[in-house]
């Protein structure tokens, strides 16, 4: 195969002169027609990913995710695909494990290859690493510095949880949630389901968990054996004024199946003795049906919405320093039916359904 030294030999000129040609530089129109013939007569194919980077534009974007085992994250990056496609960028996945010098050599990878910028899921303290020499957009964790975050409305989704629960009849709440060492807006799901419940007089406990304690709800068993001890000493408990908790308000879709596993092992039904509600609206590949009731945030939004603003930001435009988008509730089976208004003793309506609710968006 010809190598760019090859042109140059058989042209005679210079390496840099070639480059110049094929990167639309000031050459001669002489000694521009010999390169481009001796690229013609021995094949030369032009390394398309070298040729921007020297123009400073790949028409590539690095995408960093913890993992793709999590549906969420994989419907996440099937949406960037396409949003950035229609801007014609491509996506290089990275995968971190959610481990900070994954995210460091990722982010360095990029500003050393000139690559468009970063769409980043990141949990980690990489915030040092971070310049304004890369247009970087960060999904669910704000930034102190000039970073657009762009996430579901957390903090509506946790007052709505709560919301739905107690419109369905429950009385006695329960918050599970792994909380991650550094800030982001994941945590306001438990401000906003705290605050729901101190303002409207409802009776709640919450529990939640470190990212080291919870790894990884669906693949640890350890994990699970803590759930399931911690949830079953909270469920044995009747000496609260209002015995056991009737309601749960899991922080992820993932962790709700978890919890419902553990429910069932007790002997309790779901939803007829517990109603339980996740966050995020995932359903299964294989039927297309909700986890769980849940908090549903569209990733296809999201996705979109990440790379409009790393565009806005390439083209030097003002970006929010935070996007809340909106979410609604998705009826999963693991709530009761919402009661017919108007109904007497709780009755509920004919169809014993209860429709998705639009947030306050």
């Amino acid at each position: 195969m010809a190598t760019i030294k090859d042109v140059a030999m058989d042209a005679g000129v210079s390496v840099g002169t070639v480059s110049n040609v094929i990167n639309g530089g000031n050459v001669s129109e002489e000694r521009k027609q010999r390169v481009e013939q001796s690229i013609q007569k021995l094949g030369y194919q032009v390394n398309g990913i070298a040729r921007k980077m020297r123009t400073q534009r790949t028409d590539y974007v690095v995408v960093i995710l913890p993992d793709v085992t999590n549906p969420f994250y994989s419907m996440l990056l099937q949406g960037l695909e396409r949003a950035l496609s229609a801007y014609g960028k491509q996506p290089l996945l990275c995968i971190s494990d959610g481990e900070k010098e994954k995210e460091i050599k990722y982010i360095e990878m990029a500003k050393a290859n000139k690559v468009d910028g970063i769409i980043g899921v990141t949990f980690s303290d990489v915030e040092e690493y971070l310049d304004d020499t890369l247009a970087f957009v960060s999904i669910e964790r704000r930034f102190q510095k000039n970073v657009p975050c762009v996430s579901g409305d957390n903090y509506r989704g946790g007052r709505m949880a709560a919301e739905e629960l107690t419109a369905r009849g429950a009385t006695n709440l329960l918050l599970v949630q792994t909380i991650m060492s550094v800030d982001n807006e994941v945590r306001k799901r438990r401000f906003g389901f705290e605050d729901y419940c101190e303002e409207n007089g409802i009776s709640y406990a919450s529990i939640t968990f470190s990212e080291k304690q919870v790894p990884s709800v669906y693949s640890s068993f350890s994990a699970r054996s803590l759930i399931g001890s911690v949830l079953q000493a909270h469920m044995n408990n009747q000496m609260t004024e209002n015995g056991r908790p009737n309601g749960i308000f899991a922080g992820t879709d993932h962790l709700a199946v978890v919890i419902r596993e553990e429910l069932e092992r007790m002997g309790l039904r779901v939803p007829e003795d517990v109603q339980l509600i996740g966050y995020d609206g995932l359903r299964w590949m294989n039927t297309g049906q909700p986890f769980v009731s849940s908090i549903y945030q569209d990733t296809g939004l999201i996705a979109k919405t990440s790379v409009d603003c790393l565009m806005r930001l390439l083209n030097g435009e003002v970006v929010e320093d935070i996007i809340d988008l909106p979410i609604v509730f998705q009826d999963g089976g693991t709530t009761l039916p919402l009661p017919k208004i108007g109904a007497k003793d709780g009755a509920f309506d004919e169809e014993g359904q209860a429709e998705i609710k639009q947030g306050d968006i």
